[in-house]
């Protein structure tokens, strides 16, 4: 069981663009304020579950010595490859840009059991994503709290470990 105040945040809105519309909820992004204590205890489960979580070595987001010139020079190798050999190359780009927060709950775990990760571990970030309530913070003023019930946090520890896993299939 994971603590029942572990997923207890704050989210505070961020204006994106000065001179942008204020009055545009496109204009703000919210980062999310979360006790210190939820990131030592992702720490201790990462290292419990050792390189287990990791994804596609063709995937070249949120990983030690990797970056996006490493993805460019794989794309532009291959492209290369395939022009020079007279064939023709088809491109269809993605934007992501909001993924973080539509990562499916159960779809996640599912990928997991499917990477046979411990059933401890994934039974307790079932229970943890379960417990996920949010308020939102604008001045001083406060939201009541509402339950998150898709994606996974950014700032946090597991959090582009996760959503790199969930994107390999």
């Amino acid at each position: 069981m994971a603590p029942d105040d572990l997923e207890r945040g704050v989210i505070i809105p961020l204006l994106k663009n000065v001179d942008g519309n204020k009055f545009s909820a496109d204009n703000y992004r919210g980062i999310t304020l979360s006790p210190v204590i939820s990131k030592l205890f992702e720490a201790v489960l990462l290292s419990q579950c050792k390189d287990q979580p990791m994804s596609d070595p063709l995937q070249f987001g949120f990983k030690p010595k990797s970056s996006c010139s490493h993805a460019i020079f794989t794309f532009k190798t291959v492209v290369d490859y395939y022009v020079k050999n007279n064939c023709t190359v088809n491109i269809c780009a993605l934007d992501i840009s909001k993924a973080f927060d539509r990562v499916n709950h159960y779809k996640l775990f599912n990928v997991l059991m499917d990477r046979s990760l411990p059933r401890q571990f994934i039974a307790l970030l079932s229970d943890w994503f379960a417990k996920c309530f949010i308020s939102v913070q604008w001045g001083s003023a406060y939201s009541s709290r509402f339950k998150i019930v898709a994606g996974v946090r950014q700032g946090e520890i597991l959090s582009p470990i996760l959503f790199a896993v969930y994107m390999d299939p």
